[in-house]
């Protein structure tokens, strides 16, 4: 037999230095990144947006210590380039951010200052320094090429995979590209990923399908529509007086959608002259199939079906009228 000597030999090492954090970007999406810190004073300081290509690393954020065992907070949300909406990294830690570039410390009521509420990771550890953001694919070294087919389809050219391999067909989009912009014939990377960003983001920032609410108080919007043959709703999306909701975000070509919406508060209301009946539930819901709603625990009730789309985007403004007030209990109002 053999024996296996083990020899831990301990070295003297200077103090690593200190430095902001390395965040990666491995996914085929642009990211806007926020970071949340303790300060001197332990109060918590947000900060963002570090735009982030498919491919890079940057460094972002405060002066770390690596010794010290105070967490770095993180949260990241893909740009309005692409179809299907935002898409989000984060946790459950729930900081301020506001829309375009913030800074904030000790903010705990983000209502009143006009930010936003979103969940942030808590990183600890080596991950206090080095954040590598993937997608289920895990494009690793692929992703810059990932990223610009996925901008290229975005955009409106013909790319049916994302694989972060340049054939032909994403070579004669780039090629397309680049000459209707009139682009150098071979731009460098970052350039043709920016141009291609621009690009999609004026096609796709509103397209879809937008509520908004010009009634005097709350409403909650659900949407029913056809997914790979399956009938699906869901909801519910909630909208102060005033608000818009993108409840659909991409490109939109014909009317094959359906919504619903309530009152909520006080007055109580639902929506009338509905086309097509789809389940519903008083609470956050995705139900499949649009029969047999209160065998399977749903109300039903008759979606309006959307307006054509103009240009990718399909609009609805709700007003008092588009409602029938209702005597009701609170058990059977949408659940906030």
């Amino acid at each position: 037999m053999f024996s296996r000597l083990i020899v831990l030999v301990l070295l003297v090492l200077p103090a690593a230095p200190a430095r902001a954090a390395d965040i990666c970007n491995e996914t085929s999406f642009v990211i806007e990144a926020a970071l949340g810190w303790i300060t001197d004073r332990r109060e918590i300081a947000v900060e963002g947006w570090t735009r982030i290509r498919p491919g890079e690393c940057v460094e972002a954020g405060p002066t770390l210590d690596p010794d010290s065992d105070d967490p770095l907070l993180f949260y990241a949300r893909s740009t309005a380039a692409y179809l299907g909406g935002v898409r989000e990294w984060g946790g459950q830690l729930d900081l301020c951010v506001g829309a375009a570039d913030f800074a904030v410390e000790g903010v705990t009521d983000c209502e009143s200052l006009g930010l936003d509420r979103r969940g942030f990771d808590v990183l600890r550890g080596e991950h206090r320094l080095r954040t590598v953001l993937v997608e289920p694919l895990d494009f690793g070294d692929d992703a810059q090429e990932a990223g610009i087919q996925r901008l290229l389809r975005d955009a409106g050219y013909d790319i049916r995979f994302i694989d972060g391999v340049e054939g032909r067909r994403t070579f004669r989009a780039i090629s397309a590209f680049v000459q209707g912009q009139g682009l150098p014939r071979t731009p460098p990377r970052p350039e043709l990923i920016d141009a291609l960003e621009a690009a999609a983001i004026r096609r796709n920032a509103e397209a879809g399908l937008v509520v908004c609410n010009e009634t005097e108080g709350r409403i909650a919007v659900a949407l029913g529509r056809q997914r790979n043959d399956i009938w699906e709703s869901r909801g519910w999306w909630r909208l102060d007086a005033g608000g818009c909701a993108r409840v659909i975000a991409e490109h939109l070509d014909i009317p094959d959608a359906w919504f619903y919406a309530e009152r909520t508060g006080e007055t109580v209301g639902r929506l009338q002259n509905g086309d097509e009946t789809f389940c519903y539930a008083p609470s956050r819901f995705v139900a499949e199939g649009r029969t047999e709603c209160a065998g399977r625990g749903y109300a039903a009730a008759r979606f309006r079906q959307i307006p054509d789309p103009v240009e990718g985007t399909s609009r609805v403004s709700l007003t008092l009228s588009d409602f029938r007030t209702i005597e009701t209990t609170a058990s059977a109002e949408i659940e906030e």
